[in-house]
């Protein structure tokens, strides 16, 4: 892992992540939030989301891995979060969660 002040402004870690059918369901069984919205597409269907949207903390759980294993890394402990979903997420995207080094 690279301590705070080693990493350098401009440094780059990347990870991309399809969203699957098995994601979610493994998400609901750690969390056990089953919310119809994530779960149920007929009840899905009836939303003005149309299709069953993808948990938003199993999307930020990629921020985790980042910090954790590519940018500082190994050993990492993510402090704080400030968080704004703009787009829900669904089975079939690819998520891209970035990390830079800035001053």
């Amino acid at each position: 892992m690279a301590r705070f002040d080693e990493i350098l402004v401009g440094q780059v870690a990347e990870l991309e992540h399809v969203v699957t059918d098995k994601d979610l369901e493994r998400f609901v069984e750690l969390s056990g939030d089953d919310n119809r919205l994530h779960v149920d597409p007929t009840y899905a269907a009836r939303t003005s989301f149309k299709k069953p949207v993808a948990h938003g903390m199993l999307g930020v759980s990629f921020i985790s891995t980042i910090i954790g294993t590519r940018l500082p890394g190994d050993g990492a402990l993510w402090f704080a979060q400030n968080l704004e979903f703009l787009l829900p997420v669904r089975v079939g995207d690819t998520l891209t969660v970035r990390a830079e080094g800035v001053a």
